[in-house]
């Protein structure tokens, strides 16, 4: 009986398997940032441009609601407080869930997985001789934003990220990044 329930399980997923490849779509995206690291009030973070490239996929559920998986490289970090800019190189994961709120229009929320790649922390001084030189290699934030689908392949996003952990280990440095997207779908 086990054997029974468990093959019709399998076929039955794989049937919804094979169906959701006709309607889940995969993209490109590409777009801007700004962003910075917020969070301590005694020091000062400019905002820093970069940029973000990677994949998506978009796996509705339901006429209105879909589930919005992406890996982003994202060039992050500020424009100030050390004697250098502070470049964060990270492996975005957001997983943002999109409701059609009318026409093309979408709203998104989803929490996001951050993996530090690389950074040019080491041996930047603050003015009053403080170094810092450890990270965290791993962000956790939360994602809002908003969405417009042009065309059936062009969609433009505009997000807002507010991470949880500090980037620089003992100081309150948490990513805060704002981006600008356009996402081709295949």
């Amino acid at each position: 009986m086990k054997k029974i329930v468990f093959m019709a399980s399998f076929v039955l997923l794989g049937c919804y398997a094979i169906q959701a490849q006709d309607v889940t779509r995969f993209g490109a995206k590409a777009g801007l940032n700004l962003s910075t690291l917020g969070g301590d009030a005694l020091y000062s973070f400019d905002p820093k441009a970069g940029f973000h490239l990677g994949g998506v996929l978009e796996i509705p559920f339901s006429d209105n609601i879909m589930i919005q998986p992406e890996a982003l490289i994202s060039l992050q970090g500020s424009g100030g407080f050390f004697q250098d800019d502070l470049n964060f190189w990270y492996l975005n994961i957001p997983v943002m869930a999109k409701y059609n709120v009318f026409d093309e229009l979408y709203i998104e929320a989803g929490p996001y997985l951050g993996l530090m790649l690389s950074n040019n922390l080491d041996g930047n001084t603050f003015v009053g001789g403080q170094t810092f030189d450890q990270t965290n290699g791993l962000d956790l934030g939360l994602g809002i934003g908003a969405g417009y689908r042009l065309d059936e392949n062009f969609y433009f996003q505009a997000r807002y990220s507010n991470g949880f952990v500090n980037a620089i280990k003992d100081l309150k440095t948490k990513n805060r990044v704002f981006a600008i997207s356009v996402v081709y779908f295949l």
